[in-house]
């Protein structure tokens, strides 16, 4: 494959491929219209497939835009309010290693502002977006698609317009918590998508012109949640765990990277498999005992779920134990891999063992461009938050990467050919999985889930009609 070609396949599948990704959901969204719209023109023709067109294309646009929308614009206000244009920031944090919040009330500080009032405005914006959103996709968007089919079909009998009776049965911490709300909504495509769900089944429902359009809609939109959100990695997964045991990937252009610098370690020489290693992941090293790190009070979920808490040190601790000038060069490049902490460089507890184990994949500038690889360059913003543990799963998908390369080499030996190999293997595997976790998830949206939402209707009410157009109590299509 020409490098060029190549180079453009890697970048677009890695975008599709990346945990928390919006690429395969807007492919994903391209299929689901389609789909919908013909499996709605089979049932009820024209009708039903403009009303599905309409409703599924308006919901595409403004589910997948929407929130990040008002939220960009939501920016601007903040910025007046607190009388700093154009600053922006993100309020996640990991408590003791990035404190994106902390670095803006200190550097910005808003006159007249607390942290907890700006806490509550930045939250009240994210609200503000979601309640917004929900409206005009749960409740503009059905009206006027209604009205539109009243209106064609008016046309259609020359009749006087009767209005639908309405049906009255449906009616009816602190800053850390407000700016885990906050982060959830602003920074995770999951939290902005997951926000506007409620809104858009509730809304829908409610506007449902029958109790028989209502039950379809949440069979539609409630069971369709788990194939939007989580169906296509979930598949990923498990082809990944079938194939090497291990449930995630190498994303193809972090691959590449790690392959150009392995390559730059074996150059044109063969190494033994023990010899490659250990000059890629190196050995297990102990920490000077002088070394006191902080350690983050665990949330509550990582109480019930055991993790090991995050633990970090200042970069001026380790000066004054660590005499070696090697070691303390590369811990200050170290901890150049995320911003200083309130005005002061520090490193977690793997980053100084990193720093003592001298191998190729723990070299700070290579770590530098995997991670700006990874984060678009978000990991060094002072003003943004990353959390260390996405990274160092990632870092850790690398490492899998090259024991997973000492495994392919059937003599013993590593080349620049065993190399190649590995990530033409990758790129390949990952192409294939991405295209069965899409399917899956395309067919059940697209084709299965309408196909059962329709199976429910015809069976509970004898007919085979679009709801939107047919009474079923008087059993004759409705007139406008």
């Amino acid at each position: 494959m020409n490098p060029v070609v190549s180079g453009k396949f890697t970048t677009a599948l890695t975008k599709m491929t990346k945990a928390d990704a919006m690429a395969p959901i807007v492919a994903l969204e391209g299929a689901v219209v389609a789909g919908r719209t013909y499996q709605a023109y089979k049932r009820g023709k024209w009708d039903e497939a403009r009303e599905r067109f309409i409703e599924e294309t308006m919901g595409s646009i403004v589910w997948l835009c929407g929130v990040g929308a008002m939220n960009k614009l939501g920016d601007k206000i903040v910025a007046k309010i607190l009388k700093k244009p154009g600053a922006n920031f993100d309020v996640g944090t990991d408590k003791v290693l990035r404190t994106p919040f902390e670095n803006f009330m200190k550097k910005v500080a808003p006159k007249g502002f607390s942290s907890k009032q700006v806490a509550l405005i930045k939250g009240a914006k994210v609200l503000t977006s979601i309640i917004v959103t929900n409206l005009f996709i749960g409740f503009v968007v059905p009206k006027v698609n209604q009205a539109l089919t009243r209106h064609v079909l008016k046309s259609r009998h020359h009749q006087p317009e009767q209005k639908n009776a309405k049906n009255p049965s449906f009616k009816g911490g602190g800053i850390n918590a407000i700016n885990a709300f906050t982060n959830a909504i602003e920074n995770t495509n999951t939290g902005k998508l997951l926000s506007s769900d409620a809104g858009i089944a509730g809304g829908r429902m409610y506007n449902a012109r029958s109790k028989e359009e209502r039950r379809e809609v949440a069979i539609r939109d409630i069971g369709s949640i788990y194939f939007y959100m989580w169906a296509q990695g979930h598949v990923i997964n498990l082809m990944n765990l079938i194939e090497s045991g291990k449930a995630t990937r190498l994303n193809p252009s972090a691959a590449q990277l790690l392959t150009s610098h392995l390559s730059d370690l074996v150059q044109d020489r063969e190494m033994s498999v023990e010899e490659f290693r250990k000059a890629a992941l190196g050995n297990n090293v102990n920490l000077p005992a002088e070394l006191k790190f902080e350690t983050a009070k665990p949330s509550g979920w990582g109480k019930l779920t055991k993790q090991k808490p995050l633990e970090v040190i200042k970069l001026s601790e380790v000066e004054k134990v660590v005499k070696n000038p090697e070691i303390i060069a590369r811990a200050r490049e170290m901890s150049k891999l995320q911003p200083e902490r309130v005005g002061e460089a520090v490193l977690t507890k793997q980053q100084l063992i990193d720093t003592f184990n001298k191998a190729a994949i723990n070299e700070p500038k290579f770590l530098d461009k995997a991670f700006s690889e990874f984060t678009g360059g978000a990991h060094k913003e002072e003003y943004r938050y990353v959390s260390n543990k996405k990274l160092y799963k990632f870092k850790a998908e690398m490492e899998n990467y090259i024991e997973s390369l000492c495994k392919s080499a059937k003599d013993g030996k590593i080349t620049q050919d065993v190399l190649a190999k590995a990530q033409k293997k990758n790129l390949s595997l990952s192409c294939i999985n991405f295209i069965a976790g899409f399917g899956f998830a395309a067919a059940m949206l697209s084709t299965y889930i309408p196909k059962f939402q329709y199976y429910v209707t015809r069976k509970t009410t004898g007919v085979d009609a679009f709801p939107g157009t047919y009474d079923y109590k008087k059993h004759h299509e409705v007139n406008a």
